[in-house]
């Protein structure tokens, strides 16, 4: 084991939401006055950072916990066309197998990540964090890290995006970086992640 104790994300990295924010944010952007988003300028703002994101569409940063909680609530009403990315059932049953810690640190709430992983792999969570703010990761993995009593070289934290990789490095923690979420993989790879998974199944052989 390279790994004790695997944080996960949640949105783009276990389930498949991406489509759905997609879909959402013509909702959001005329809510809150933003600027919209264009289906041609989708893969470009993939290759985004959080803040570089937020700036392409206008967001002031006084306006993020309230977009924050109406996407969530938006998304518990929907909750039933969020599912779990191919191969993520498998994988938690097998990590659990082999002994692994799994902690969850995500913004999204804890109740709708709770209903699309369902009752079995929501047992399976030994730490859990959710409605993180977008820029607040950082104290919610030490806080995991502290929980857990997990050394910072016996944890990985795996994501989607550009600020996943950025606060695994701000705290000393490995980072491993999925090819399948919200952010390019090329643009992932260009931050240089600890691991860098382009099938599920890369997971299992790499922690």
């Amino acid at each position: 084991m390279k790994y004790k104790l695997i944080i996960f994300d949640f949105d783009g990295t276990l389930a498949d939401s991406l489509p759905w924010f997609i879909e959402t944010m013509n909702v959001v952007t005329e809510k809150f006055n933003l600027k919209k988003i264009k289906k041609e300028e989708i893969s470009e703002l993939r290759k985004l950072d959080s803040l570089d994101f937020l700036k392409r569409l206008n967001v002031p940063f006084y306006k993020l916990p309230r977009i924050s909680t109406f996407m969530r609530n938006m998304m518990s009403e929907h909750i039933e066309e969020i599912k779990l990315f191919d191969g993520i059932e498998s994988m938690f049953y097998e990590l659990k197998a082999k002994g692994y810690k799994i902690a969850i640190v995500s913004t999204n709430s804890k109740t709708n990540i709770n209903k699309v992983l369902g009752d079995s792999l929501s047992s399976m969570i030994d730490y859990f964090v959710g409605g993180v703010s977008i820029f607040g990761k950082e104290s919610k993995l030490k806080k995991v890290l502290k929980t857990s009593r997990t050394e910072k070289q016996d944890a990985i934290y795996i994501g989607d995006e550009l600020r996943d990789i950025q606060a695994s490095k701000k705290i000393g923690i490995s980072c491993g970086s999925v090819a399948w979420g919200v952010n390019d993989a090329d643009a992932l790879a260009a931050l240089s992640p600890d691991e860098m998974f382009y099938g599920v199944e890369q997971i299992l052989k790499s922690v």
